[in-house]
């Protein structure tokens, strides 16, 4: 055990090895989402539970490396960390915290939800408004003893959510554990950023498709007035059409780059660049007041008006940590990133797609 002083002055005994695997799993089986996964979070070093650990007893994660004895874990060689199952749990932390880094660089999927909603199994019931969009029910004149106009939220049986478990790892041969943990984090740092390019790809992919394959939750469609002609009157007509039609605002415009592209070179009849302001700043410009966002999951002459407050949800069951694993291919032991969640829409008319090849 290392001796150590906490935030609140109190001198605390970290534990190690297996003792602090028991807490591990003492700390995952009082949590109902980790209960069913206590066992192998605390046998693989689980870098959450270690976090839930320090968070506990008072600690932060550089006080808890100051009391292992590094002054500068920059400059430690790998090896020192990960050859130790005493440091085993300190080392997947700062693996979690260097693809936490990368992540939010590069990570785009959080523009793009409401809310995270955590679940405490991996199959969950879709829950659904009733008739949400009926103008009954909004506030209206009530007389008295005369009912009040409801919206009533109901189960959907015949549709469950299912979430799954996503990784990536990170293996470090025997001759790389020389390297220091500066360099590590570069590295992990790197797959946070990949990792969060394909979680931007699945939530447009969801804003785009809908979840369920019958077309529950697929979002209305707009055609413009001209097909094949994005005019800057299309755009004003799509977004008073979702506000007048379904009451939402459209948050952001998703796109691929040759849509922005068209967008951004939209002309006046004399010929001058309508943006030219814009994009000699070097700004993409307004969707009317929806920020551009480009992707490429979204196909040509399509466009997604979404309303970020309502449009998409991220179901979490686990969340992102890192475990201590041996790969059963390459007997080789390694650091894995995992998270088991998936993304569903909310509210189908949260979003509206524009076909750019059909006319309205």
């Amino acid at each position: 055990m290392r001796k150590i002083k906490n935030a609140r002055g109190e001198v605390v005994e970290l534990k190690t090895g297996s003792a602090l695997q028991e807490e591990m799993r003492s700390i995952a089986s009082s949590n109902k989402r980790l209960k069913v996964l206590a066992d192998d979070l605390s046998n693989g070093h689980s870098s959450a539970l270690f976090k839930r650990y320090l968070e506990n007893e008072g600690v932060t994660l550089k006080d808890a490396i100051r009391a292992f004895g590094y002054d500068d874990i920059g400059v430690e060689q790998v090896r020192a960390l990960y050859s130790n199952d005493n440091t085993k749990p300190l080392f997947n932390t700062i693996v979690e915290d260097g693809i936490r880094i990368g992540y939010a660089k590069q990570g785009r999927a959080s523009q793009l939800i409401a809310k995270t909603v955590g679940i405490d199994q991996q199959t969950y019931q879709w829950y659904y408004i009733e008739d949400p969009d009926k103008d009954e029910l909004d506030f209206a004149t009530v007389g008295q003893a005369a009912p009040i106009p409801t919206a009533i939220i109901k189960l959907d049986g015949s549709h469950t959510i299912q979430v799954f478990k996503r990784g990536a790892g990170v293996e470090i041969a025997d001759e790389a554990k020389a390297m220091n943990i500066d360099l590590l984090a570069l590295h992990v740092q790197l797959r946070g950023q990949r990792l969060a390019r394909t979680d931007e790809y699945r939530a447009v992919d969801r804003l785009l498709n809908g979840y369920f394959s019958d077309g529950a939750d697929a979002a209305p469609t707009l055609g413009v007035k001209t097909a094949n002609q994005l005019k800057l009157t299309d755009a004003w007509y799509a977004a008073q059409y979702m506000q007048q039609e379904y009451g939402f605002t459209p948050k952001l415009a998703i796109m691929n780059l040759k849509t922005a592209e068209a967008w951004a070179a939209q002309k006046e009849d004399s010929g001058q660049f309508i943006f030219l302001n814009q994009l000699t700043s070097g700004n993409v410009p307004d969707f009317i007041n929806a920020t551009p966002f480009v992707s490429a999951q979204v196909p040509d002459n399509r466009i997604i008006l979404v309303d970020t407050d309502f449009a998409l949800i991220n179901y979490q069951f686990k969340p992102l940590s890192v475990e201590s694993q041996r790969n059963p291919k390459t007997q080789v032991e390694g650091s894995y990133a995992t998270v088991t969640d998936d993304y569903v829409p909310f509210q189908k008319n949260a979003r509206l797609i524009l076909t750019l090849d059909q006319a309205r």
